[in-house]
């Protein structure tokens, strides 16, 4: 069975020629537009969602009440819980990431002053991970790094 080859001439007037070319150019202007608006948009980044805003400042409080007993074992527990608090936040501002510290990453590109706040999440990986004691200074100092990360984002 031989195939045969078929030539499509499509005739178009020159007005027709010059409606097909213009409508070609307001398609891609169009999708550039809307790609540039959603670039755009990605790089602010969006802050925490105000209506979860509440629940935010209430865990933080009883992370300080935790904080207030400056005895070492209530202050890693704080660590821990700011450190989980931390991710929760990312999670609602759809961060994407299968971990903290992936999230963290994208989360830095996009606010590059959170880069601080890797020291604090390292300080809870040591908790969990290496039953070394922590000084109580160190402890307070990270529970101050998670701080400023969730004024940064906007959660407190």
């Amino acid at each position: 069975m031989a195939f045969e080859e078929t030539n499509i001439i499509i005739d178009l007037t020159p007005f027709q020629a010059v409606i097909a070319i213009l409508t070609l150019v307001i398609l891609v202007i169009g999708l550039l537009w809307f790609l540039w608006g959603m670039l755009r948009r990605w790089f602010r980044g969006q802050l925490h969602d105000p209506r979860d805003r509440e629940f935010t400042r209430g865990e933080w409080r009883n992370i300080q009440h935790l904080a207030r007993s400056n005895n070492e074992a209530s202050l890693q527990l704080a660590v821990m819980q700011a450190d989980k608090l931390l991710d929760h936040v990312l999670k609602s501002m759809t961060m994407p990431g299968s971990t903290l510290g992936e999230r963290l990453k994208v989360a830095c590109v996009k606010y590059p002053e959170l880069k601080d706040v890797w020291w604090a999440h390292k300080v809870r990986n040591s908790i969990v991970h290496e039953p070394a004691s922590h000084s109580v200074r160190k402890l307070q100092q990270a529970l101050n790094e998670f701080e400023k990360a969730f004024k940064k984002l906007g959660a407190l």
